[in-house]
């Protein structure tokens, strides 16, 4: 089963931040991946996963050269708050 993921940005003032690319990595030696979306006009980025990622996985996520995490991939939406 796939997992759609959602990430909201904020900035260092609570802002929702747009427009931003936000890269997500998936670990795993054999199943790991990178997704990478920019943020809409709300400061969300939204993603879906490949079908065969179990709810345990982890993930980080970056965003304009800071790092997030490790989550695991069935928290589904998570908010990010840069520096």
């Amino acid at each position: 089963m796939s997992h759609s993921l959602s990430v909201q940005v904020l900035d260092a003032d609570g802002e929702l931040v747009a427009g931003v690319e936000v890269e997500m990595q998936i670990q795993g030696i054999w199943k790991g991946g990178t997704l990478s979306e920019y943020t809409n006009s709300s400061g969300h980025a939204e993603f879906e996963t490949a079908a065969d990622y179990e709810d345990h996985r982890r993930l980080s996520i970056e965003v304009k050269g800071q790092h997030f995490g490790p989550y695991h991939i069935g928290g589904g939406s998570y908010t990010v708050q840069l520096d």
